[in-house]
């Protein structure tokens, strides 16, 4: 179930769920761009069949300003680079030039010859073709207001409508009416990609993000570290002999066991901290920020104790399970590889097991070579 604050704002979303709606939008706004500079030169068709010379020419010239105007979105789309205000300004900037060739509109027809139909549907026209992004309700109003005043604004200045007068009323409540429904459309769109999304990053059995958003993030520390020299620690967590778990009280012991530990380390998480599944019955804890061993390593055994302390009852008997875990973690060091920050991290978590399992190591202990043995 969707918060309504999700609905409303993008201040709500995850970074991860913003950078790949902002994928998404620039698409759909190119497409949009490069249907409104076929639709507005193709509609001067109907002009020069229907208004008369004077008011096909400016129209003309207004279309071709349109044209030259809407252009640079193309180029400029690929400069948004996932970002939201970039984003917000280059929908505020088509809207703006959507509404100026709206009012260059009025201003041609005076306010003694009626628009056409074409002309005067501009408006929600304009809010229909919005209703493709999927945008919070809060710019969509934002937008929807924008095109409303400009309206507003163009028939009292050009046409000389009275502001309180039928005509207004009707506009304002047939733009209400578009709005409304564009925005059904928007929320819609964004229940749908917000879900899509969840499923792709989530895993089903704990509930935590899965091990494909979990390299996302680490990716993202690493190339904080290396643009901004910010540090961070991997942790690497292991369920200790939890084969045995399955093996002597079946898998949905296993998977209780595996939740509930979920559940434990998330309520020790601080702030900034990611935790993920990594896979199997291990899990990966990503410290941004942190750039001393000392410190992870009093994270790090915190967790254990919690996991330690918390008894696992079995859903297939009364009993109540005991459930530990290795951990080894590093540092990561500017210029390597999420893989071998990986492999160290996993070397690590072996010499925990090696070390007599619910214990926590870090890099340091890597200097002594480790003993070659099983640790089933």
């Amino acid at each position: 179930m969707l918060k309504l604050s999700e609905f409303w704002s993008a201040k709500a979303h995850s970074e991860d769920f913003t950078l790949t709606r902002m994928g998404f939008m620039t698409v759909r706004l190119r497409l949009l761009t490069c249907l409104l500079m076929i639709g507005l030169p193709a509609w001067a068709l109907v002009d020069w069949l229907t208004l008369t010379p004077s008011q096909f020419d400016a129209l003309l010239k207004a279309r071709v300003f349109c044209l030259l105007a809407l252009s640079p979105l193309i180029p400029l789309s690929y400069l948004i680079h996932f970002k939201r205000v970039r984003m917000k300004l280059a929908l505020g900037y088509l809207m703006a030039v959507m509404m100026l060739f709206s009012l260059i509109c009025l201003r041609t027809f005076g306010s003694e010859q009626e628009l056409q139909a074409g002309y005067m549907a501009f408006p929600y026209l304009l809010i229909s073709l919005f209703a493709i992004f999927p945008i919070p309700l809060s710019l969509g109003l934002q937008l929807a207001g924008g095109i409303l005043v400009t309206m507003l604004a163009g028939n009292w200045w050009l046409t000389e409508q009275p502001l309180w007068s039928l005509q207004t009323l009707n506009q304002v409540w047939l733009l209400a009416l578009f709005t409304v429904a564009s925005a059904w459309v928007q929320c819609g769109q964004l229940n749908m990609l917000l879900q899509l999304y969840r499923e792709s990053t989530t895993d089903e059995l704990t509930g935590m993000m899965n091990r494909r958003l979990l390299m996302k993030q680490i990716e993202q520390a690493r190339a904080n570290l290396l643009a901004k020299q910010k540090p961070f620690v991997v942790l690497l967590l292991d369920l200790d002999r939890f084969k045995r778990i399955n093996d002597t009280y079946g898998h949905l012991a296993g998977d209780a066991v595996l939740k509930e530990v979920a559940a434990t380390l998330s309520e020790q998480l601080e702030p900034g901290m990611v935790l993920g599944r990594y896979g199997g019955e291990e899990f990966s804890i990503l410290l941004p920020g942190c750039g001393d061993l000392v410190q992870a390593k009093r994270v790090a055994e915190r967790m254990r104790v919690a996991v330690e302390a918390r008894l696992v009852k079995s859903p297939t008997s009364d009993e109540l399970l005991e459930v530990t875990v290795s951990i080894g973690l590093t540092l990561a060091r500017r210029g390597e590889g999420i893989e071998a920050l990986l492999n160290r991290a996993d070397e690590c978590l072996y010499l925990a097991k090696m070390a007599g399992r619910n214990c926590v190591i870090d890099e340091s202990a890597l200097l002594s070579k480790p003993i070659n043995a099983s640790v089933a």
